[in-house]
């Protein structure tokens, strides 16, 4: 009887959730990733109320960006170098304490646009240091059957994260004004650090210590090296450059394209984060199943060509429903791109190489300043179907050139 439980589809689906350790990573990163999305708009919509302008909520997003450009190579480096669970206590004590005070300045009503470019620096440089950690740490808390399980889970959290989030910041919103936002967002920092206080630091395989140039030049050996591993890096690079960044122009589309309020700004987002859980739940169900490049390949089109159809909807049920195909699709394309890299990266490299691909995750707030930029010039669709055609060419010559990557 056991066992047929054991190996029912519905406990297959979680089967990760086994590992202690991995079920403490798994849960901090829903509650990081919902306080995560709680920030954003709760700070999307104070930066439009301050500014009225698509460019400043382009620019702040931005700001956010700038450190992992330079620091997540030294971030990568730190994981293969130090105990990647105490990196992750830093981190997310650091990201408290910074919440906290925009939450504390938007209350007393003294908080200004440079107070909230500060703190987004403050906080990317946070990030760009300590994430790479929590990346690298995910092959030590599994066995390598439940790694491509693991990741799915692990994009399960954030997508659901994308629902939880923006439901719970559009209470706070409405019940609790911008600077109680704030403070919940924080709360879920505290909350975060003490699921890794209480999770146990596992066995890994340190990079000897040399110089840190001589250690990040060999990480980007590994990675020209490795061609899969190249392509992999750039096709996410490119989505999250030009694709993506819609994201964080969403409470300019939800006010200045469709006239909606905070409300329907929140079941935009709610939406594309209900798609991602779909499509997460669908990885995880297939678990290490062969063929992931066309599924690659294929969710990747999907949510380009999708986005296209987003932008030019001025139907409010029609754009929710979009809203989920593009958050499935994101979600699968995010979800195998993921586990493909940590399996094929060696662990005495896995920290520097994913502290490079982290710096694709902080392309769609640099990616969102062309965007704003773009927007207040030729208007948000016209912006929008240019970068998802740019994906989508880039997507095309890259099945071509790279046979390989059809064959993971």
């Amino acid at each position: 009887m056991k066992n047929a439980l054991a190996n029912s589809r519905g406990i297959q689906v979680f089967r990760s959730l086994r590992h202690r350790n991995y079920r403490l990573l798994w849960v901090n990163h829903l509650v990081v990733f919902s306080g995560y999305w709680i920030l954003v708009m709760a700070q999307g919509w104070l930066v439009l109320q301050l500014t009225d302008s698509a460019f400043w909520v382009g620019m702040i997003s931005f700001i956010v960006g700038i450190p992992a450009l330079f620091l997540s190579p030294f971030g990568g480096l730190y994981a293969d170098r130090f105990d990647r669970r105490k990196l992750m206590l830093f981190g997310h004590g650091l990201s408290a304490l910074l919440t906290f005070l925009l939450a504390a300045l938007t209350s007393t009503g003294v908080i200004a646009i440079w107070h909230i470019a500060t703190i987004s620096v403050l906080l990317g440089t946070v990030w760009a240091l300590t994430d790479p950690a929590s990346m690298a740490i995910i092959p030590s808390l599994v066995t390598p059957d439940d790694l491509m399980n693991a990741m799915a889970m692990n994009t399960l959290a954030w997508q659901i994260s994308r629902f939880v989030g923006p439901a719970i910041a559009g209470v706070l919103m409405g019940f609790v004004a911008l600077g109680g936002t704030f403070y919940g967002a924080g709360i879920a920092s505290v909350v975060a650090l003490v699921l890794i206080y209480l999770m146990r630091s596992p066995a890994t395989v340190t990079t000897r210590r040399t110089s840190i140039g001589k250690d990040i030049k060999e990480g980007l050996s590994y990675i020209k090296s490795n061609k899969v591993v190249l392509m992999l890096i750039l096709l996410m690079a490119v989505v999250s450059l030009f694709a993506l960044p819609y994201v964080w122009l969403m409470p300019v589309f939800a006010r200045d394209v469709l006239g909606l309020g905070e409300a329907g700004y929140s079941q935009l987002m709610m939406a594309v984060g209900a798609g991602g859980l779909g499509g997460a739940i669908t990885v995880a169900k297939l678990g290490n199943f062969k063929r992931k490049g066309w599924l690659l390949i294929g969710s990747a089109l999907t949510f380009t060509v999708t986005l296209i159809l987003f932008v030019m909807s001025r139907f409010f049920p029609l754009s929710l429903v979009l809203s989920v195909i593009i958050g499935g699709a994101n979600g699968i394309f995010g979800a195998v791109t993921n586990a493909l890299l940590l399996s094929i990266i060696p662990d005495q490299y896995r920290g520097r190489v994913m502290g490079l691909f982290l710096i694709s995750w902080q392309l769609p707030p640099i990616g969102s300043l062309m965007l704003g930029a773009a927007t207040d010039w030729v208007g948000l669709p016209v912006a929008v179907i240019a970068g998802s055609l740019i994906c989508t060419v880039f997507i095309l010559v890259a099945v071509l050139r790279l046979p390989a990557l059809r064959r993971l």
